[in-house]
């Protein structure tokens, strides 16, 4: 492979007699710290990309635990409201009333 086509900025001198040493280097300080740059944006696009999917995907035994906690809530509000309506409907003949101690 050509070196000049390779690498364009060994060959680029200006039109006239200023070209300095250290142009070249300054020329990869530029390109150094856009692939720095970029390189620091795609890891913050991997990052955030990670953190939404983790939140819409969660692992499955998360993903359970989560179920669980929501049925297990349900369920005992059911459990809670389905008691409240029988006691307070009708009492067995053994009960005594809720407010006999004030008697």
């Amino acid at each position: 492979m050509n070196p000049v086509l390779a690498f364009p900025i060994y060959v680029q001198k200006p039109a006239t007699n200023l070209y300095a040493a250290n142009t070249a280097a300054m020329d990869w300080f530029v390109i150094a710290t856009l692939c720095f740059f970029f390189f620091l944006l795609g890891c913050f696009a991997m990052a955030a990309w990670q953190i939404w999917r983790r939140t819409t995907r969660p692992d499955p035994h998360i993903q359970l635990l989560m179920e669980l906690a929501d049925s297990d809530e349900e369920t005992t509000l059911k459990k809670a409201d389905e008691q409240a309506q029988s006691s307070s409907a009708q009492s067995q003949p053994w009960e005594k009333p809720q407010d006999w101690w004030k008697s």
